[in-house]
């Protein structure tokens, strides 16, 4: 796999594991939000966010840049299969539905009747 020297920098390790990405603006800084795909039971967090402030310093603007282009080049190779991009929001979709189901469970055996 090609070096993203940007995320590597950024401590991003298994590149190859990263499903999807986000920037959200806030009021004094844009938020870079990393989603990896995590097997049930991982202990490695399923998503990082960094904070880049908005300032007048260029260079915080071009390493948010270069990060998003370099997220874009990684999952663009890895989505080239249309059938396989379903199937793993699918897979996506279910975690999280077997997730908040366990947690609604939890919170019920918690109540008293």
């Amino acid at each position: 796999m090609a070096t993203f020297s940007t995320l590597t920098a950024m401590g991003i390790e298994d590149l190859d594991q990263i499903s999807r990405f986000q920037v959200r603006p806030r009021s004094d800084h844009d938020e870079l939000k990393v989603c990896f795909e995590r097997s049930s039971g991982s202990c490695r967090p399923a998503s990082l966010k960094f904070r880049f402030p908005r300032s007048q310093n260029p260079e915080v603007r071009i390493a948010l840049q270069q990060a998003v282009e370099e997220l874009g080049q990684l999952l663009e190779r890895r989505n080239t299969d249309p059938r396989a991009a379903i199937l793993r929001s699918l897979e996506q979709f279910e975690r999280v539905m077997e997730d908040k189901m366990t947690e609604i469970k939890r919170r019920l055996a918690q109540r008293p009747a």
